[in-house]
C-alpha cells in the first residue's frame, strides 16, 4: 500500500508543475489572441463610427483599454501576470483615425514566460502582426 502511495506522489509532483507551466502558455496565447481581435475590433470600430479609436497600454494598472467611442467608458483588459510590457517598446498605444488608418507605427514587445513577442504596427492601413 505505501509503494502505491508513493509511485501516486511521485506521479503527482511531476505532473502537477508541468500542467501549471502548460496552463500559462496558453493563458499567454489566448491573451493575444484576444489582443490582435481587440484591435482589429478597434479598427472596424472606426471604419463604422468614422470617428477615432485607440488601443491604450496602461503599465500602471497592468491593462489595456479600447476606446471606440467618447459617450462610452472604455473596455478594460487585464494583462496575465506572465506578460509585460517592455521598456524598448516605441509604442505605448495604437491609434486609428476615422478613416481606419493608424497614425503611428511601431513596435510593441512583451516579456513572457516563453520569451520575448513583438507585435509590429505596420503605417497605412494599419495592419498589426505579432512576431514570437
Amino acid at each position: 500500500m505505501l509503494l502505491v502511495l508513493a509511485i501516486l506522489m511521485a506521479v503527482v509532483a511531476i505532473s502537477v508543475p508541468a500542467y501549471w507551466a502548460y496552463e500559462e502558455r496558453r493563458e499567454e496565447q489566448r491573451f493575444f489572441e484576444l489582443l490582435l481581435h481587440d484591435i482589429y475590433f478597434a479598427q472596424s470600430e472606426s471604419y463604422r463610427l468614422e470617428r477615432a479609436a485607440m488601443v491604450v497600454f496602461r503599465e500602471s494598472s497592468h491593462s489595456y483599454e479600447i476606446v471606440t467611442d467618447i459617450l462610452k467608458p472604455p473596455t478594460v483588459r487585464k494583462l496575465p501576470e506572465s506578460v509585460q510590457l517592455k521598456k524598448t517598446s516605441n509604442l505605448t498605444e495604437i491609434y486609428y483615425g476615422a478613416n481606419g488608418s493608424v497614425t503611428k507605427s511601431g513596435t510593441m514587445r512583451f516579456d513572457t514566460s516563453t520569451g520575448e513577442r513583438a507585435l509590429v504596427v505596420y503605417l497605412g492601413k494599419g495592419r498589426v502582426v505579432l512576431f514570437e
